[in-house]
């Protein structure tokens, strides 16, 4: 009997099973390599469609059967291979989740071994029948399989880790690998040119180099910075690539805002793959705002950098490169980024076999979530020994990860000797009030007679409530708004036109939330700051006289007069609180102090008990929808941007007539948002996921999640406030 592995293509042509593990085989291979793991991976792939050996999966080929799961069978066979030994549970967690999603071994043994027991009934996975269901099918498989491969012999399995955090990454790795793999040779199948466009190695380092060093010295021609600020950078930026020449492993880099830290890392990565043979370098970044300005620096020197977030709209040659991340320099966000490290889903996981032997850079370091810290941290000293990445954490305010007691962390700090740097960059003077509550529409009144300042609070709200004070007492073009509340093409227009005035020195009132404060290049002379946790107002005060003016800027710390809620949830508000226990004023440009605050703010903190529980019972579902770096996403609506209105007259025609289609959405995430309201439904509309593309939206056949506003609510998007609905008090949530 001839055994198919697919359907015949548009060509007429079908591969069989042989061939196609025989290709599955050599990619996997190919891509454990770089884990040390050739030999297991090459294994997998030879036996991940085992099942496809069988009458039953034949006969889905020939239409007259469907719900058959024949990966069940793979993870059967590689059961007997190795008789149940520990090595070999992750190689069946394996090959039994590349369809469906990862399954602890625990959870699949009883199916395994009940193939050999006639009176138990055997379960596939999703709900569906196993393609082998009794010792006899598995029998006639064998003898299939060995007529395929009569030199088929399973190689000796590595010891996996003994943590079981490690242990779930090992299986993830080694999940990638086939993955990427299978997706692969399938995808050859029907494009034999798919790798052209799915495939990007061209990576030259010392070439990249070059152009980064030209660049740089374009910039500091025309610099107008202060004459020791540029000293500073220069110190950073050299430091960087003095050290970039080190042994691979982990690093931080410690160093003020302002210096210069993203052309600084991209010298250490380009240098530390030159000198340890790396294959890629990986910026990663908390905040979508900061990936496109990012991505705005990065192309000048690299002129294929890929850009994967959420709501990058990437064409289509591209996205192969997105899925895969095969390309030598990435811009992605940290959701993107830690997520997959601990997700249960194939497509998710496609990439991360390419995280191995690269340089990751993690900017903004402590924007990471104190109830994810441990599991997060320990999967990067993972990543670190285990699989030859090296990655930096960088920022103005490196956290005291150190100071967590369930945590083994000790990185290689770049600039050691950064207190000086901190002192002789001090470009503001901090006044605390925080001895007493103070109204928003004081800090107007403030606000009103200065030419350039910025005002920077907890919520949404209280930012509506100060912007609509100004428009009261200002010329309407002096005042701008900017919170999430403005899509993003409206929010870097906004930016642009405060940075063009602010540069011709014209009259500057912005209102903003935290949106503003991670790597938004603005400079103002004064910044009002609501209480927030310590790195929040340090992000804030390096939006304060950037560039070292002669005259210090003004930064304020305020307490706002409110009888409701200050904080957008509990662990901001008790890391603000931590801010006041530390009895200001006191100086936020002395690393000593920053210590301090991460101490105090990590003493007795633990990650949240539900994901710990979830990693303790090894389940790869539970876990996924644990580690979210955003506890609550919203829900995603397309908005009338009068600057967009072609776009979205176009985008809404679409999802009323075709329903929600990734290509759609990818198309229209210039202008969509994310929203909280309770009361959306009253204002707007939930379009149904198109048929042709339920399978992305995890099988939903109705709601997608994403809205467009009623055509008779469109004016609730304004020019100045961007999406402001009557009712939505009720919910504020962060940004």
């Amino acid at each position: 009997m001839e055994y198919y592995a697919k359907s015949p293509n548009a060509q007429g042509n079908q591969p069989t099973v042989k061939e196609h593990l025989q290709r599955v085989a050599e990619f996997a291979q190919m891509y454990g390599e770089p884990l040390k793991l050739g030999e297991v991976t090459k294994m997998i792939g030879q036996l991940h469609d085992f099942g496809k050996y069988t009458q039953a999966f034949q006969d889905v080929l020939k239409g007259i059967r469907t719900g058959v799961d024949h990966a069940m069978g793979g993870a059967c066979f590689a059961e007997a291979c190795y008789k149940g030994r520990p090595s070999s549970h992750p190689i069946a967690e394996a090959i039994n989740g590349h369809h469906d999603g990862l399954v602890a071994y625990d959870e699949i043994k009883g199916e395994l071994y009940a193939v050999a027991d006639p009176k138990k009934t055997v379960h596939g996975n999703a709900g569906k029948a196993p393609a082998i269901a009794a010792k006899e099918q598995l029998l006639t498989a064998n003898t299939a399989f060995r007529k395929d491969f009569p030199d088929f012999k399973p190689p000796k399995l590595p010891k996996p880790p003994e943590g079981e955090l490690e242990s779930m990454l090992y299986t993830r790795m080694l999940f990638s690998c086939l993955v990427d793999a299978d997706y692969t040779a399938s995808a050859l199948d029907n494009d034999s040119a798919y790798l052209s466009h799915a495939e990007n190695n061209c990576f030259d380092p010392r070439t990249l180099l070059k152009r980064l060093n030209d660049y740089r010295d374009g910039i500091k021609r025309y610099s107008n910075a202060d004459k020791t600020l540029n000293i500073y950078r220069d110190r950073v930026f050299e430091k960087c690539g003095e050290m970039g020449d080190g042994p691979e492993g982990l690093y931080t880099l410690t160093a003020p805002t302002g210096t210069g830290k993203t052309l600084a890392l991209l010298h250490f990565a380009l240098r530390h793959c030159l000198r340890n043979g790396k294959q890629r370098i990986i910026i990663v970044l908390p905040f979508l705002t900061l990936a496109e300005q990012n991505a705005e620096i990065y192309e000048n020197i690299v002129s294929d950098v890929l850009i994967d977030h959420s709501q990058s709209n990437l064409p289509d040659e591209a996205r192969e490169l997105a899925a895969r991340w095969s390309a030598p320099v990435i811009i992605t966000t940290s959701v993107r980024f830690f997520e997959a490290l601990f997700s249960d889903r194939p497509a998710d996981c496609r990439k991360l076999h390419n995280i191995a032997d690269s340089v990751v850079v993690f900017d903004e370091a402590q924007s990471l979530p104190v109830n994810l810290t441990t599991s997060t941290l320990r999967a990067v000293n993972e990543l670190c020994s285990r699989y030859h990445t090296t990655m930096v954490f960088s920022t103005a305010t490196q956290p005291d990860f150190a100071a967590r007691k369930d945590l083994d962390w000790t990185p290689r700090e770049i600039i050691p000797e950064n207190k000086e740097m901190f002192a002789a960059l001090r470009r503001t003077e901090i006044e605390w009030r925080l001895d007493r509550k103070t109204p928003l529409e004081t800090v107007a009144e403030e606000m009103s007679p200065l030419d350039s300042v910025c005002t920077i609070v907890n919520l949404r709200r209280h930012a509506r409530q100060i912007a609509d004070a100004l428009y009261q007492s200002c010329p309407k073009n002096t005042v701008f708004f900017l919170t999430t509340d403005l899509c993003p093409a409206h929010r870097s227009r906004q930016i642009e036109i405060i940075r063009q005035r602010l540069h011709e020195g014209k009259p500057c009132r912005v209102v903003a939330t935290q949106c503003i404060e991670a790597g938004v290049d603005l400079d103002f002379k004064t910044v009002y700051r609501a209480l927030a946790p310590l790195d929040a107002i340090i992000q804030a005060a390096g939006r304060c006289n950037r560039n070292g003016r002669d005259q210090m800027g003004r930064v304020i710390v305020f307490c706002p007069e409110d009888s409701r809620r200050l904080y957008p949830d509990d662990w901001y508000n008790n890391a603000a609180v931590t801010v006041q226990e530390m009895s200001p004023p006191f100086s936020i440009h002395d690393p000593d102090n920053i210590r301090e605050y991460y101490q105090r703010l990590f003493d007795g903190s633990t990650d949240k008990k539900t994901l710990t529980e979830a990693i303790d019972a090894r389940s790869f579902a539970q876990t996924a929808a644990q580690y979210k770096l955003i506890d609550n996403a919203g829900v995603q609506i397309i908005v009338p941007y009068a600057e967009k209105r072609e776009l979205y007259k176009s985008i809404s025609k679409q999802l009323r007539e075709q329903g929600a289609d990734a290509r759609i959405l990818k198309e229209a995430a210039s202008i969509t948002l994310t929203c909280f309201d309770k009361n959306l439904d009253i204002y707007a509309e939930e379009i149904p996921v198109a048929r042709s593309n339920r399978a992305r939206f995890d099988g939903q056949t109705a709601g997608s999640r994403v809205y467009l506003l009623r055509p008779q609510y469109e004016e609730y998007y304004s020019a100045e406030m961007g999406l402001h609905l009557p009712q939505g008090e009720e919910f504020d949530g962060i940004w």
